[in-house]
C-alpha cells in the first residue's frame, strides 16, 4: 500500500508505464510523474513508495488550464499522451516530455484516450459528443474514424474504450447522447485489422461507465453508475458473471490486476462510497448456476417421464400381433365348424 498527496487538486487520471515502474496522474490541468521506487523490506513486507522522476513535480499540459481528462502511454511507452477539455491530443516524447505532436481535430471535449498495447503507434480517442479516432501517433494522422449505427435516429456516443491485450481486439461501451431510463448500453467488439465489429451485446436501463480488460485477454469487465458489475466472456460478450450492488455509490475505477507469484488475477474496483473492493471474476455467477441447474434438472425429469411412457407403451400389445390373433381363433373356429 502506498500514498503520494499533492496539494487539494482533483487527480482525475492516471496511466501505468508497460515496462517501467513508473506512473502518469493528470493534477488538474497538470500531469503529475511519480515512480514507484523498488520495495524496501519492512516488518516482512513489501512494501513500494513514491518519489518523483522528473526534476519538475509537474508538467503543465494544457494551454488554457483546461483539467486533463486521460492519459495514455503508447510506443512501449515511449511516447505519453494526453486529452482534456480544451479538445485536442497532445503527444509527448517520455521521459523527456517534449511536445512532439498537437492535434486540434475534435469538435468536442475529448474525454478518453488508449494506447496499442503491444507498442504499436496507434491510439483511439474519444470525445463527449459522437466522435471516435484511430491516430498514427508517429504521423500524427488519422486512419480510421469510429461510428456504431444502431437504432435509426439515435446519436451514441463511445463512453469507454479499450484495446485487448494483445491489440488485434478493441473494446468499446456506447451509450446515447440523449439517455433514458429505457435506452441500452452497448458492449462492443472489433476486430483491429479492418476495424469492423465483430460482437456485441447490450444492457437495457443501466449506463456503463467503466471498462476493464483482463491480461489474458479472456474476460472483459464493466461497472455501471448503479454500483454494479458486469464480467463477460470476452470471445463471446457472453455475460458471465454480476455483481449486484459491489459498491454502494456510482464506481469510478476498474481494472484487473495479477496475483503475487501467480498466473490468476483479481478485478479491482474503486467508488464514490470510498471503498476499494477485490473480486474473484474466476468464479460463477450463483444466481445463473442455479437457473442453469434447475432448467437442467427440468430436462432430465422430462426425459425420464418420456422413458417410462415410452416403456408403458411397448408393454401394450401391437395392433397387429392382436389382428394376428383374431385371425387365428377365427381359422380355428372355422375349422371346429367344418368337424
Amino acid at each position: 500500500c502506498y500514498r503520494y498527496v499533492c496539494e487539494r487538486a482533483a487527480h482525475t487520471f492516471m496511466a501505468v508505464h508497460p515496462g517501467e515502474p513508473i506512473i502518469a496522474v493528470g493534477v488538474d490541468h497538470n500531469l503529475l510523474i511519480l515512480e514507484v521506487e523498488k520495495p524496501k523490506q519492512i516488518i516482512k513486507k513489501q512494501i513500494p513508495s513514491l518519489k518523483k522522476v522528473l526534476q519538475r513535480e509537474v508538467v503543465r499540459v494544457t494551454d488554457k488550464g483546461e483539467i486533463v481528462k486521460s492519459i495514455a502511454f503508447c510506443c512501449f511507452g515511449e511516447k505519453l499522451v494526453t486529452v482534456g477539455e480544451d479538445n485536442g491530443i497532445t503527444i509527448w516524447e517520455f521521459p523527456s516530455m517534449v511536445r512532439r505532436w498537437r492535434i486540434n481535430q475534435h469538435l468536442s471535449e475529448v474525454t478518453q484516450v488508449t494506447g496499442h498495447s503491444m507498442g504499436e503507434p496507434e491510439i483511439v480517442t474519444a470525445t463527449r459528443g459522437s466522435e471516435c479516432f484511430v491516430w498514427d501517433v508517429e504521423t500524427a494522422a488519422q486512419t480510421q474514424q469510429l461510428k456504431y449505427n444502431g437504432i435509426a435516429g439515435v446519436k451514441y456516443r463511445f463512453r469507454n474504450i479499450k484495446y485487448g491485450a494483445y491489440g488485434k481486439t478493441f473494446y468499446a461501451v456506447v451509450l446515447p447522447v440523449a439517455w433514458t431510463k429505457s435506452a441500452l448500453c452497448h458492449v462492443l467488439k472489433y476486430d483491429t485489422e479492418n476495424w469492423s465489429v465483430s460482437c456485441e451485446t447490450y444492457l437495457r436501463g443501466e449506463p456503463l461507465a467503466e471498462l476493464a480488460v483482463s491480461p489474458d485477454d479472456s474476460l472483459i469487465a464493466t461497472a455501471s453508475s448503479n454500483g454494479h458489475v458486469y464480467i463477460y466472456d470476452s470471445y463471446s460478450l457472453g455475460l458471465r458473471r454480476t455483481i449486484r450492488d459491489a459498491h454502494g455509490l456510482f464506481i469510478t475505477g476498474l481494472t484487473f490486476m495479477r496475483t503475487i507469484d501467480s498466473d490468476q488475477f483479481k478485478l479491482l474496483s474503486i467508488s464514490a462510497d470510498h471503498e476499494c473492493k477485490i473480486h474473484n471474476p474466476h468464479i460463477a455467477d450463483p444466481i445463473r448456476f442455479l437457473k442453469a441447474l434447475v432448467i437442467a434438472l427440468l430436462i432430465i425429469g422430462f426425459l425420464y417421464i418420456s422413458f417410462l411412457l415410452l416403456n408403458s407403451f411397448d408393454m401394450l400389445p401391437h395392433i397387429d400381433d392382436f389382428d394376428d390373433n383374431v385371425d387365428a381363433s377365427d381359422h380355428h373356429h372355422h375349422a371346429h365348424n367344418e368337424l
